[in-house]
């Protein structure tokens, strides 16, 4: 894990040299801490999904009730032929967990319920 027990001295300073520059360490902190759901994994949602799992926030939970159609090809990245039919969310699991299997990666694959949005610290809708 990217932080131990809360304490700034125990971010892991050479993989994170990069982000510790620009956001300081507290930032750094809430991040490592932080439940982000990302509605919706067209285009936009597969880019915000890979960034945050890039950046080591603790849990990225990927909602989308859709499946994978042709078009969705040439929009998401981390689909493939093969993904045609499956649904979007689950789609994109494996290969948003190579980034960094650090990060807990959850899928959310019905209409999301209040109780659910209840669990995050921030919702990103795409």
């Amino acid at each position: 894990m990217a932080l131990g027990n809360g304490n700034s001295n125990d971010i892991d300073e050479d993989l994170h040299s990069r982000q510790l520059a620009v956001y300081g360490r507290e930032t750094m902190r809430r991040l490592f801490a932080s439940n982000i759901l990302v509605s919706g994994l067209q285009g936009l949602g597969a880019e915000i999904a890979k960034n945050l799992v890039l950046a080591g926030v603790k849990s990225v939970t990927l909602h989308d009730d859709g499946v994978v159609e042709l078009w969705d090809l040439s929009s998401n990245f981390f689909f493939s032929e093969d993904d045609i039919g499956k649904n979007r969310a689950l789609a994109c699991v494996q290969k948003l967990q190579e980034l960094n299997n650090a990060v807990i990666i959850s899928t959310l694959t019905t209409e999301l319920t209040k109780e659910q949005l209840s669990d995050f610290q921030n919702l990103e809708e795409c």
